[in-house]
């Protein structure tokens, strides 16, 4: 399905201007002409991206940018002005702003940027993804995981790992060769033999992979 584009400007030839380029690239686009006009549109639909600029008739794109971030929004927020300044540029981006760009705008400019908010929200969308199943896993089984990244540095691990490994929340952010190994005593007390921690398979959609405690047979 194509990407939803919602471009808020006062000006009129800007927005059709906008329209023109991003439709004849296949995209959906809404536009809007002050900021309590954008507010309805986000009210009644959602987006993949918004382009906004920074003086509106009723308001500014900064109270636009605000407003997606406090509803929690994934949508990438570009900032468009005729007139950039250092303060402004700095503003938004330190409020979440995806991306700051001037006028005037050419098309390979304007799809340029469309085309990067899109991956970036695709690749963030996947690693909320990811982070939702980790925390599912992390909450439904009873072995200890820890999840490592690609240079196996520990990025997470749940209260059974703790509990059985001694480990802490400490540990995160430590290459998982540093960690102690689990020690045969303490692995009787819990299966009444030895255990090893050992990498699970890594087939997700992130880099960080989950690694967990398994029982082993004794010789």
């Amino acid at each position: 399905m194509s990407a939803r584009i919602l471009i808020i400007d006062d000006e009129e030839s800007i927005r059709f201007t906008f329209e023109r380029f991003l439709r004849t690239a296949g995209y959906i686009v809404t536009t809007a002409g002050s900021f309590s006009e954008a507010l309805a549109r986000i009210n009644e639909m959602s987006f993949e991206v918004v382009f906004a600029d920074i003086i509106l008739g009723d308001g500014t794109g900064i109270d636009i940018l605000r407003e997606i971030k406090a509803r929690g929004l994934s949508c990438p927020v570009i900032m468009v002005t005729g007139d950039p300044g250092v303060e402004t540029a700095g503003e938004s981006i330190r409020l979440g702003a995806f991306d700051y760009i001037p006028k005037p705008i050419n098309q390979d400019a304007l799809l340029h940027a469309t085309r990067t908010a899109l991956k970036y929200k695709t690749v963030n969308e996947e690693k909320e993804r990811y982070r939702i199943n980790l925390e599912a896993i992390f909450r439904s089984v009873r072995d200890a995981i820890i999840t490592v990244d690609r240079e196996s540095v520990v990025i997470e691990l749940n209260e059974t790992a703790m509990t059985m490994c001694g480990y802490s929340r400490d540990d995160i952010g430590k290459p998982f060769d540093s960690l102690p190994r689990f020690a045969v005593g303490d692995a009787r007390r819990f299966f009444g033999r030895p255990s090893r921690v050992e990498p699970l398979s890594r087939q997700t959609v992130s880099s960080a992979a989950p690694t967990r405690v398994q029982e082993r047979s004794s010789a």
